[in-house]
């Protein structure tokens, strides 16, 4: 589905450049046939020749001004993105990494870095800040967008900060509103990493622990990265801890709780990656206090 939107996409780009270069063509062949016409008496102008050279050369003009026009647009997007990973590695989500997300929240970037500034915050455990950022966000605009199958990218990327920070201020109602609002989006990215990380907190705290744990397990983070992905790997090892802890499997939690410690990527991901940890090792020594007690009673004398 994600590939199809793709492919949908791309056509209309190429096809509204496919479009402009054909009026452009008609334009040059009409000039082109009325000088003919009053200056020259031979007529090697042929309409059934130039028609079909004129589709064929405009189509190859747009196909190359689409990736001339994509590569230009993609350059600034990828020297912020550059910016945002080196900042972070060094300071984490400082003020230096939201004023850079803040700076660049205009033209076609602008939705998305309001929605990131949100998704910062909510790592951060700041669901009010991440509220408000989000509501700069102009959600009709973007399933607008989405609805015309131009890109679902920003509607599901919204619908998933949303639905999180509902989750993590622990308000059940709105997360599933928000869910049943852009299922649809979300549907038409089933192998996205943020999708799945998302839908894996939904079903946590439905209490789907089973489901919760499989979904989580499929997240591989290749959508960050290289430098970060650890941290994206920690906050699934939190997701399984939590579902794990929840299921009594108390050795499992511990190993997962610990594994989410080793790269929270925010004081808030450690202090909830802390209390996993400590609550399994409560839950495992508890239950080696019950067995012991256990044993040496069966080895009373009768």
């Amino acid at each position: 589905m994600k590939q199809k939107k793709k492919f949908g996409a791309i056509a209309k780009d190429v096809g509204i450049w496919w479009g402009i270069y054909l009026i452009l063509g008609c334009c040059v062949g009409f000039a082109v046939k009325t000088v003919q016409n009053l200056f020259l008496e031979t007529e090697n102008f042929r309409l059934t020749l130039y028609a079909p050279l004129l589709c064929a050369g405009a189509l190859v003009l747009a196909i190359i001004t689409y990736i001339i026009s994509s590569t230009v647009k993609s350059v600034p997007r990828k020297r912020l993105r550059k910016k945002l990973v080196k900042t972070f590695l060094a300071e984490g989500f400082s003020p230096a990494y939201f004023a850079l997300l803040s700076e660049n929240q205009r033209g076609d970037m602008k939705e998305q870095m309001i929605i990131e500034t949100a998704a910062a915050y909510c790592l951060r455990g700041k669901t009010d800040k991440a509220e408000k950022a989000l509501a700069d966000a102009d959600p009709e605009g973007i399933v607008k967008r989405a609805d015309s199958d131009r890109d679902c990218t920003a509607a599901a990327l919204y619908y998933c900060v949303k639905m999180a920070v509902c989750i993590i201020a622990k308000d059940g109602g709105n997360a599933a509103k928000a869910y049943e609002d852009g299922e649809r989006y979300l549907d038409a990215f089933p192998d996205s990493d943020i999708v799945t990380t998302v839908l894996a907190l939904y079903q946590t705290e439905g209490g789907l622990h089973e489901p919760a744990i499989a979904t989580a397990e499929k997240i591989r983070w290749k959508s960050l990265p290289k430098a970060v992905r650890k941290y994206g790997t920690s906050f699934s090892e939190a997701i399984r801890a939590k579902n794990l802890l929840a299921m009594g499997k108390y050795p499992e939690a511990e190993k997962a709780a610990g594994a989410a410690l080793e790269y929270p990527c925010s004081d808030y991901m450690r202090a909830f990656a802390d209390e996993l940890l400590d609550s399994a090792r409560a839950a495992n020594e508890r239950v080696s206090e019950f067995y012991g007690a256990a044993e040496d009673n069966s080895q009373l004398p009768e």
